[in-house]
């Protein structure tokens, strides 16, 4: 608990954050928009994350992005064929 001190003020810290820029880092997409904006994406998904407004429109734009399509197109591909597979 050192590192962060509790889930709770983590969260509030980085929602600060995403509501004063696009980007975790600033105004332009980093690595770490693919490390933060995939745990809030799933955290949000599984319900570990309450769907904050800054979070939905962070994950919003992330998941909008041409690379994040085309991943999701791939992944989707996977699963259906391991579906279909058995």
């Amino acid at each position: 608990m050192v590192g962060y001190g509790n889930l709770e003020r983590t969260l509030a810290a980085l929602e600060g954050a995403l509501y004063r820029t696009e980007y975790i880092a600033g105004d332009r997409f980093t690595a770490a928009d693919v490390y933060v904006g995939s745990m809030i994406g799933w955290g949000m998904a599984f319900r570990g994350i309450d769907k904050r407004p800054a979070f939905e429109r962070y994950w919003g734009l992330l998941s909008a992005r041409p690379a994040a399509i085309r991943a999701k197109e791939i992944d989707d591909k996977l699963v259906e064929q391991r579906r279909k597979a058995g």
